[in-house]
């Protein structure tokens, strides 16, 4: 589980597929687009060949997350890119962790300032209402898609899949292998999803594009899949 002192921002998902209302950033050379639109923070990046950004950032997808001091949290770390400063009031860096890249970014002055925007939704992370009642959702871990075998350690039967334990690191990161054999649909097998703990899967799901229906994939855990952003979402309730 992701230590408190940090806190889920977005995941960044490299595509080489043109996006609705995509960005165009100049200094890294990629094209972003979904993040101010996406109450989960899912963020589609088109990224150009001459970006010079690192080819693990261009390849594997990314989860960042909001830091209070990023010197302190990149002490030690296996720095791949920055720190910098994509704009005023705002400081990003990226490290390597199990594999995979991990964003962090330091606000000096709010982000709705930094980066104004009028179709930005509500941060998932702390509450989203809804009419009856409210659903807390809190990051649990990050799934990223593989093909590769040296990174299997639990067998998942039912689901047909092998994964690696996300408590090993404290990002939790989560490599995932999917089997010819797996009746999850398509896109769960070929796009990494973001997986949210709430307190009623129920009314989390209530009102979204519910791509597989809830069930329990081992005891007194049930898990649901919703499709937001052209990316899949994960709810758990664990009782």
């Amino acid at each position: 589980m992701v230590k408190e002192e940090y806190k889920y921002h977005h995941i960044g998902l490299p595509t080489i597929i043109s996006q609705k209302n995509e960005e165009y950033n100049e200094e890294w050379k990629f094209y972003g687009s979904g993040y101010f639109e996406s109450k989960f923070g899912i963020e589609w990046l088109r990224i150009e060949k001459n970006s010079p950004l690192p080819p693990l950032i261009k390849t594997v997808p990314h989860i960042a997350f909001v830091v209070k001091d990023i010197d302190k949290s990149i002490l030690g770390q296996k720095v791949i890119y920055g720190p910098n400063n994509p704009a005023e009031g705002v400081t990003v860096c990226f490290i390597e962790v199990d594999g995979a890249p991990i964003e962090f970014l330091q606000f000096d002055r709010p982000e709705n300032k930094i980066w104004p925007n009028d179709n930005k939704l509500i941060n998932p992370v702390n509450r989203i209402k809804n009419k009856k009642e409210s659903v807390n959702f809190k990051y649990h871990h990050f799934g990223i898609c593989t093909t590769s075998r040296n990174r299997d350690t639990v067998y998942l039967k039912d689901n047909k899949l092998c994964c690696s334990e996300h408590q090993v690191n404290p990002y939790g990161i989560q490599w995932i292998k999917y089997y010819a054999d797996c009746k999850l649909p398509t896109i769960v097998q070929k796009i990494s999803h973001i997986a949210f703990q709430v307190d009623n899967l129920k009314e989390a799901i209530k009102c979204r594009n519910v791509i597989v229906e809830p069930y329990s994939p081992s005891k007194s855990v049930w898990v649901a899949f919703i499709e937001e952003n052209g990316a899949p979402i994960e709810f758990l309730q664990i009782s």
